[in-house]
């Protein structure tokens, strides 16, 4: 049986145009040229895909795509968009269309989405019956009583589906980005592939572009072997590229073919290597600020944010931290042997109060913390270490460098660099926590520009 492809679109010229094009391909196609008629023809003979315009005559593409997926949540709709219409595509995504294409459309682009698309019932209907389990058995996933992490959660949900488009997470440090970027992959019909990760701040450019390409052998002085690069080994899965807004601008050029073409050539090859690879990618930066300031490519932020996925601060959503800290804290006792059992008032209004600048990092290891060094069976306000380290550690550090400045130096000397070490941290973690975990208004505070505050912060373990 063929299958059967709705085309509503305005234009005759596109709808000749998609019709010829997909009866070559052993399509059947319907066309419509308005909401009214779309309408008439779902009602005649349901299609098993719907390519729909965003602008019709009479009405909205994205009313008439809610519309149709309030009646058949299981068909499959492919909306046509303007190139570049993030916000459009994001709100399409939201209300149930499988996949979207950008107009002028790339026909081989097409038939990828729609070969895809004819069996998106079964897919819609195994990825429906198992999004429950998934977020219960997915790792690193507490249940979030937010709003805001609820929107997070159904975005996840929608783009689970389409497996190509890139998705960009954007959220401060230690709120989960990874984690999140892992739900995407296991939500996804490529779940059953690998997903790699790669963090572009832990590796210099050279590695970095050998890490992601690859490279063959005598490509370099230490290059004694071909090695295959993870956009191969990632291959028909997923690609996560972590802190992104690190990547040097030679990389970024690279990186940008790949998400046009999906093809590379390794370091120092000659052959030209084609990959179906999903990239997900995540930044605590504002990228948008990085490219006025030209250290990173106005073009590859557009590529990259087709799908943006912003993670709200755990200071935003004081409702999970009950939520979160019980599940850690359950964890480290059974793995250190400790009793804990709850968390009294005064603590969760503690922990409510603190501004969590690390995110769910911090409350993380705050917890680790507690169930190592501390007894239960119930977690009390005065065992958060941030209650009275703050002042009590910074006060030490005080006292120290007053000793050191007006004290004669003692016969075995003094650690100058951890003195200086433990000034420069302890005003960080201040000025970190006046700003409320915001990295720009931290540097300002300390009269630093943000890169030396990064590198600060990362020396320090503080990111």
């Amino acid at each position: 049986m063929r299958r059967r492809i709705l085309v509503v679109d305005d234009q005759d010229s596109i709808r000749f145009f998609l019709r010829k094009s997909l009866e070559a391909e052993g399509l059947e196609v319907d066309g419509a040229g308005s909401c009214e008629q779309a309408r008439v023809r779902l009602q005649e003979a349901p299609p098993d895909v719907v390519l729909l315009d965003l602008k019709l005559p009479d009405g909205s593409g994205l009313e008439l795509l809610a519309e149709i997926h309030r009646q058949e949540p299981d068909l499959a709709v492919v909306m046509m968009t303007a190139f570049g219409d993030v916000e459009t595509s994001v709100k399409a995504m939201k209300l149930g269309a499988f996949d979207y294409v950008n107009k002028p459309i790339r026909f081989e682009e097409l038939m990828e989405i729609i070969h895809r698309a004819c069996s998106s019932t079964r897919v819609r209907a195994r990825a429906h019956a198992g999004h429950e389990d998934l977020f219960a058995r997915a790792e690193g996933i507490v249940p979030s009583v937010a709003p805001s992490m609820q929107e997070v959660y159904e975005l996840v949900r929608r783009i689970g589906v389409s497996e190509s488009s890139t998705v960009l997470i954007q959220g401060e440090s230690g709120v989960g980005k990874d984690v999140i970027a892992n739900l995407i992959h296991q939500s996804s019909p490529r779940r059953d592939h690998a997903l790699l990760e790669i963090n572009c701040a832990s590796l210099p450019e050279a590695l970095l572009e050998s890490e992601l390409f690859g490279h063959e052998r005598g490509a370099f002085t230490d290059a004694i072997s071909e090695k295959v690069g993870l956009l191969e080994l990632a291959n028909r899965g997923t690609l996560f590229l972590d802190e992104i807004g690190e990547m040097s601008l030679p990389v970024q050029v690279k990186l940008l073919r790949v998400l046009e073409k999906m093809s590379f050539r390794r370091v120092g090859g000659i052959k030209d290597i084609t990959v179906d690879v999903r990239i997900l990618a995540a930044t605590n930066r504002d990228l948008k600020a990085e490219v006025a300031t030209g250290r990173f490519r106005e073009d590859l932020f557009y590529r990259l944010n087709v799908l943006p996925l912003t993670i709200p601060p755990l200071r935003e959503r004081p409702e999970d931290i009950e939520l979160l800290a019980a599940h850690f804290l359950r964890e480290y006792s059974s793995r250190f042997g400790k009793n804990f059992e709850r968390i009294d008032d005064e603590a969760l209004r503690l922990m409510r109060d603190y501004a969590w600048p690390g995110n769910i990092r911090e409350l993380k290891n705050c917890m680790e913390r507690i169930a190592l060094l501390e007894e239960g069976p119930v977690l009390r306000g005065e065992q958060l270490p941030f209650v009275h380290g703050r002042d009590e550690d910074m006060g030490d550090v005080i006292r120290r460098i007053e000793s050191a400045i007006t004290q004669t130096i003692p016969p075995e000397g003094l650690d100058f660099e951890a003195l200086v070490e433990e000034l420069e941290r302890s005003l960080i973690q201040k000025a970190y926590r006046a700003a409320e975990g915001n990295q720009s208004r931290t540097a300002k505070l300390l009269r630093l520009n943000r890169d030396k505050l990064r590198y600060r912060m990362k020396n320090f373990e503080l990111l």
